[in-house]
This record gives C-alpha cells, structure tokens and sequence, in this order.
C-alpha cells in the first residue's frame, strides 16, 4: 500500500492520534525504507558484483540475466577521457535473445547522464 506521507497525517489527525511533523514523518519513512530494502544508491564495486553473479544463463527463458558489462574506474580511464567512474551493462532474457534472432528490426533503448 503506497500512502503518501501527507495522507498519513490526515489519518493520524481523524483517528485521534497524535501527529508528528511532516519532516520527522518522512525521516522516518526513509529509515524504514532503508531497513527493509536497503539503500537507494549502490557503489561501482556493488553494481559489478551484481553483474558478475548475475552473469551466468538460466535454464528459464524468461528469467534476466548479464549478457555483457563494462565498468571503468576514474584511475582505469584514458587522459584524453573526462576522468569520470563510468558503466554499462545489458540485461536480456532467453527468449528475448531468440525473439531478435529471427526479426528484422530490434528496438533498443538506454539511458545516458
């Protein structure tokens, strides 16, 4: 359930109960969110690891996996390059490898920041 914190307020306020500012809501929310699911930002080292254990194919068509990833440290990276930590990888399934194995065209998309 997915309640935002100024409709939790107004919940605490027409049960009767007492209510906490709006800052100390939300704090809380974040540390909660934390403790159950972790934080919201990974390392480099992190998103490698993960890459890296999620590299191997599945026997399911349909289950993801790390077809291929690259991941540079600023102190790895070329001088004529802008010294920036940088990353890519690609996520695929089975089925989606067969499915462009027998079609004209692929849609691919990406982000770049």
């Amino acid at each position: 359930m997915k309640i935002k914190p100024k409709r939790i307020l107004e919940i605490l306020e027409e049960k009767g109960l007492p209510v906490p500012k709006k800052q100390q809501l939300s704090s809380y929310l974040i540390s909660l969110r934390k403790k159950y699911y972790g934080a919201s930002t990974i390392s480099l080292g992190e998103l490698e690891a993960w890459c890296q254990r999620n590299s191997l194919i599945p026997d399911d068509d349909d289950k993801p996996w790390v077809l291929k990833y690259q991941i540079e440290y600023d102190d790895e990276i070329n001088k004529d390059d802008d010294n920036k930590n940088k990353f890519r990888f690609f996520v695929t399934t089975r089925r989606l490898l067969f499915n462009a194995s027998i079609s004209y065209k692929i849609h691919v998309d990406a982000t770049y920041k």
